[in-house]
């Protein structure tokens, strides 16, 4: 379980991609605006200064190491940069590339399966693709400039990054704080089973909120939701509900979303929360994060 730490609590960040004007200056600038506390690294293809920082060409070439990069290059590239990234020693790679299996294209889909393919054998682990990545106050990492700096209790797991950035924007502004969150994309590494099951033993987290399109592994899943709503409240809202919630989910991510009546009666087993929209969503996080237990029924 300790290697998702490797995600939550980088030391060192290099963003590919980071050229003026780009995606990846969007995130270089909102890790420096967060206060990132390790060294920060930018990479393009022609060298050149982003946002007053001298970058670099490749990842090799960066002096001192990197923990973990975020990609923001073409979708052709990707496999490459994994390479370099693994000779670089980095120990985790969030891609913010689309063009995976989200596309539905059996080329989409068989890149993606090179880029696993390449990180399993790297031991390289993989949030994304198609993704926004991880927003850790406690360690000033973040994908966007707005998001609070002051660490809570409330950890986030969504496929969708723009429910994702929603849900923390939404809740900060009633005082909601957050431990951690990721939007982790396609999962074809890191899925939701994985995040939950590190989530139970994470003691930052005491409530735990996910935003579900589709699951890789029902029976793992299962097995982890049980386990983490024995141990702290967990409120979950499944995307993909209506045909057209469908067609969204898959999209996104690529997900296939399961039927009402399975998705119900998973929560009942497991003892989840069910929640019906975004906005319940972030009320049922007010109440739980903010209100004390009432001492009668």
């Amino acid at each position: 379980m300790g290697s998702l730490d490797s995600v939550f609590y980088p030391t060192s960040i290099a963003i590919a991609g980071a050229s003026p004007g780009k995606s990846g200056q969007w995130f270089l600038d909102s890790i420096r605006t967060s206060g990132f506390k390790g060294s920060i690294y930018a990479i393009n293809s022609k060298g050149t200064e982003v946002s007053g920082l001298l970058a670099y060409t490749n990842i090799k070439d960066i002096p001192g190491p990197v923990d973990y990069t975020i990609c923001c290059i073409p979708a052709p590239y990707v496999p490459q940069l994994i390479r370099d990234c693994a000779a670089k020693g980095v120990r985790t790679i969030s891609i913010y590339t689309s063009g995976f299996s989200e596309a539905g294209t059996e080329e989409g889909r068989e890149l993606e399966r090179e880029i696993v393919r390449i990180a399993q054998a790297s031991r390289i682990r993989i949030v994304g693709p198609n993704c926004l990545g991880v927003y850790s106050p406690k360690v000033g990492l973040s994908f966007a400039s707005d998001f609070s700096r002051r660490v809570g209790k409330v950890a986030l797991i969504g496929q969708s990054g723009g429910n994702t950035s929603y849900l923390i924007r939404a809740a900060s502004q009633r005082g909601v704080r957050f431990s951690k969150a990721v939007s982790y994309g396609n999962a074809c590494d890191i899925n939701e089973s994985h995040l939950l099951e590190y989530l139970v033993h994470d003691p930052e987290s005491e409530i735990v909120a996910a935003y579900i399109e589709g699951v890789k592994d029902g029976d793992r899943f299962h097995r982890a939701l049980s386990e983490l709503s024995a141990a702290k409240p967990v409120l979950i809202l499944k995307g993909g509900y209506t045909k057209a919630g469908g067609e969204i989910a898959a999209s996104h991510t690529g997900s296939l979303a399961t039927s009402n009546e399975i998705w119900e009666s998973l929560l009942d087993q497991s003892g989840a929360i069910g929640v019906c929209n975004l906005e319940e969503m972030v009320d049922l996080l007010v109440t739980f994060a903010l209100l004390p237990l009432p001492r009668g029924r």
